[in-house]
């Protein structure tokens, strides 16, 4: 319709004796790098493009590239997110890193990158552009709700979307083949079903807490302070369901980047010993403080439990004096920080000589790093094996390719560790066809090719001298 209206525009303008371009407004374009800031390359044009789209990273002056898009909340109600700015970092590492090997089929890949500002109508609006107006076949998206917002434009159109991030439970039945044979929505993360269950066990001392010099007193009061979506919803109703006696538990629901008061009041009047943070940081830096000055402290006998979305140091900086309230406090995570892990620490060390920050002390920065590996490795088997007649890479095929990364039970397959040593070596595996078996910097990415997601263990981390210690992994149990 965009291209019609376009066209009707211009023999009209032409029509009248005017130029185009000048009466239209409009600049001629051959690539996004001839239009302003503001604007981007489409059907020939500079055009506005969507608030946040001001990003393309990868491999920009390549010719012919496999385009894909990323919707990420680099920023949110209070400014800047560093811990979606560190995730992001993960993906362009991967991406430099495959780009540096020159691609797949001699291709490199370019990647166009919105920011989505925490909002999923902004989100919805960011992929929609790039899905119709930048043609990519695959796309990140960070976000249970955001994501599952995306899938709604990517699946029509059969678009790959892999999230870094995405942990609701919604993932594991979601309709999402489009007619075709392999599911497009797929994730690095595991759902927070099994994360809902290791915190209740740890909760309950069915699992025991390794921390020498601590013993940890499980509660009798359990609150769950939970941000109200698909992500927080899910994770309390895992909990919950997870202590026997749930009149031991309650939770409290606030909207996010709104009030928290409502959340709080409910925390006072429950008197909870001990109270989960089910929300993102922006929120639990404002609903800590209030809690503490309305009596839900430490000081009263609450303790701080926090959960994937909170292992972020902005979390403990904007706290300021409050900082106190978490010092001892315990969280759970999807394993990342892996330090006796080899695949784990190759990948910290690429990322902390090109970032200067341990990717450790956040959430999913390696599940991003594995995220963009598994894309480009997918889009290595949509090219195929023959340098005379390439395949075209498109997201059901790259999903194709996502299946060919574990083997079925009981059989055996090459192993490759996802990282820039033994791309190439996956690379042309995947190119013949050929099933392998791949561990990534996250953990072993043993993929359930049906729900696209892969279990994980979890780690335990504790809040120590103002950063994040990995104290012990727990695998999550099986039921």
């Amino acid at each position: 319709m965009r291209a019609l209206g376009m066209m009707t525009l211009g023999m009209a303008l032409l029509s009248s004796g005017c130029s185009f371009t000048t009466a239209g407004g409009l600049s001629e374009c051959t690539t996004s790098s001839d239009c302003g800031s503001n604007s981007v390359c489409t059907s020939g044009f500079c055009l506005p493009q969507p608030a946040g789209c001001d990003q393309v990273v990868g491999a920009t002056s390549a010719a012919n590239p496999i385009v894909l898009g990323a919707a990420l909340p680099l920023t949110n109600a209070s400014g800047n997110a560093e811990i979606e700015q560190q995730r992001f970092n993960g993906l362009k590492l991967a991406l430099d890193e495959v780009n540096q090997a020159q691609g797949v089929g001699g291709r490199q890949f370019v990647m166009y990158v919105c920011d989505t500002g925490a909002d999923v109508n902004r989100a919805v609006t960011q992929a929609t552009w790039m899905v119709n107006d930048k043609s990519v076949v695959a796309m990140f998206s960070a976000g249970s709700g955001q994501t599952l917002a995306i899938s709604g434009i990517t699946i029509p159109k059969n678009v790959l979307l892999m999230s870094h991030t995405a942990t609701s439970s919604a993932f594991t039945t979601l309709s999402d083949k489009n007619g075709g044979s392999v599911g497009l929505v797929w994730r690095t993360t595991p759902s927070d079903v099994l994360q809902g269950r290791v915190i209740a066990d740890v909760l309950q001392g069915v699992t025991a807490i390794n921390d020498p010099g601590v013993t940890f007193t499980p509660p009798t009061k359990v609150g769950v302070a939970y941000v109200n979506d698909s992500y927080g919803n899910g994770l309390f109703d895992a909990i919950q369901n997870r202590i026997p006696n749930k009149d031991n538990v309650a939770g409290a629901q606030y909207n996010r980047n709104e009030a928290v008061s409502g959340a709080v009041s409910r925390l006072v009047t429950f008197k909870p010993d001990l109270t989960v943070l089910a929300g993102f940081p922006e929120d639990n830096a404002r609903l800590i403080p209030e809690a503490v000055a309305q009596g839900v402290s430490v000081t009263n006998g609450n303790r701080w439990f926090l959960t994937d979305a909170s292992k972020d140091l902005t979390l403990l900086t904007n706290l300021a004096a409050n900082k106190v309230q978490l010092n001892g406090a315990y969280g759970t995570a999807p394993a990342s920080a892996r330090p006796s892990d080899s695949t784990y620490k190759l990948f910290a060390d690429r990322f902390i000589t090109a970032y200067r920050t341990d990717p450790g002390q956040f959430s999913f920065t390696a599940h991003a790093y594995d995220a963009m590996y598994l894309v480009t490795l997918g889009a290595a088997y949509a090219v195929g094996n023959d340098p005379n007649n390439p395949q075209p890479v498109t997201g059901p095929r790259i999903a194709e390719g996502l299946t060919k990364l574990t083997p079925a039970s009981g059989q055996t397959a090459p192993t490759y560790s996802l990282g820039s040593t033994q791309f190439t070596a996956a690379r042309e595996a995947l190119r013949t066809g050929t099933t392998i078996n791949v561990r990534g910097a996250s953990g072993e990415l043993d993929f359930n090719n049906d729900t696209g997601e892969a279990p994980s263990p979890y780690e335990l981390f504790k809040v120590e001298n103002s950063a994040f210690k990995t104290v012990q992994l727990i695998n999550p149990p099986v039921d």
